[in-house]
């Protein structure tokens, strides 16, 4: 699909966010025959960057359309997408809250501390589950006048997942542009937004990529189907349904769960940090980044391939003491 195409495909309302193409860097590090080059979405530009804000252009843009006061989203106390849709809510003078997992906590670090400065209201959800909670919060917001828009978690559905469809042609021009072509794109995957929008793009391209997903949530068959289910709905979306080329999701690189670090996934933090002067994250990027290392010193490969990882941003997560009392181990 060229440019001219894609313009033509109908796609939702969305506001600019993005301002221009996030760096294609190519890396130093040496973990075999292939070149890896690294997609900087932690370079987006604002809220200290983060894949997030792509989705966030559609999202928000319909919670501007159905008048929304007041955004609700949900996440782990970590999360990403949160600290990006406070500090977006609160540039377009909407107010937000942010519903997380567990109890409140006792110390205000990373993402946490940016909730707060961007102005929004923290709930913990203790015991009851995340989505009843946001619906519950919902329902007695409306019940006050305001009106809430709720995102849901990590702004993956088919509307915020557009971000990423659009986002593999920025990525297949700037790699046509320094004259190669991707052979394997890989990228961290957690509420399945992001590879789903890739996914959706790769069905359209006339010789797909091997699309490989990093799984650190937890084992599970439902992950798989999740994507497919997006991307099938980002196509319908678009009014081009078409047949998905094949895609892999590992879980080999999560370890013992969710925003617990491993040792290849803190090893490669210090690495490329030390090479490459990119900082990734210890709960998604990191792990994603260890199964790209893995990939590449596997010895039966033999032609070298173009390898791209999607950096989705998360760095302030490792200012959090949980985080960073790990990482000194490995220094």
């Amino acid at each position: 699909m060229n440019k001219l195409q894609l313009e033509k495909l109908p796609l939702p309302a969305r506001i600019s966010l993005m301002n221009s193409p996030t760096p294609l860097q190519k890396s130093r590090l040496t973990w075999g025959k292939d070149t890896l080059h690294w997609k900087r979405d932690d370079l987006t530009p604002f809220g200290l960057g983060g894949n997030k804000l792509r989705k966030l252009e559609f999202l928000l843009a319909d919670a501007l359309n159905h008048k929304a006061d007041l955004i609700i989203t949900s996440g782990a106390p970590q999360s990403n997408h949160a600290r990006l849709t406070a500090v977006i809510s609160a540039m377009l003078n909407l107010s937000s809250i942010i519903v997380i997992s567990g109890e409140m906590p006792s110390e205000w670090g990373g993402n946490l501390l940016l909730d707060r400065l961007a102005g929004a209201e923290i709930i913990a959800c203790g015991e009851e589950p995340l989505a009843e909670a946001v619906e519950r919060i919902s329902s007695e917001r409306s019940s006050q006048g305001r009106h809430p828009y709720i995102i849901p978690l990590g702004g993956s559905n088919a509307l915020g997942s557009m971000g990423y469809f659009l986002a593999f042609f920025e990525l297949m021009e700037q790699a046509k542009e320094q004259g190669w072509t991707p052979k394997t794109l890989v990228c961290s995957v957690g509420s399945a937004g992001t590879l789903a929008g890739l996914v959706a793009a790769n069905a359209l391209f006339p010789q797909p990529l091997h699309l490989i997903g990093v799984n650190v949530i937890e084992i599970s068959d439902q992950l798989y189907s999740r994507v497919e289910q997006l991307a099938s709905e980002i196509l319908d979306l678009l009014q081009t349904p078409c047949s998905l080329p094949p895609f892999e999701i590992t879980s080999d690189f999560i370890g013992a769960g969710y925003g617990l670090p491993t040792p290849p996934s803190s090893e490669v933090i210090i690495e490329c940090f030390r090479t490459d002067g990119i900082l990734f994250d210890p709960v998604y990027t990191s792990k994603g980044v260890a199964a790209v290392k893995n990939l590449m010193q596997q010895k039966s490969r033999e032609l070298p391939e173009e390898i791209v990882f999607w950096h989705t941003g998360g760095g302030p997560a490792i200012f959090d003491q949980h985080y960073y009392t790990e990482l000194l181990n490995y220094t």
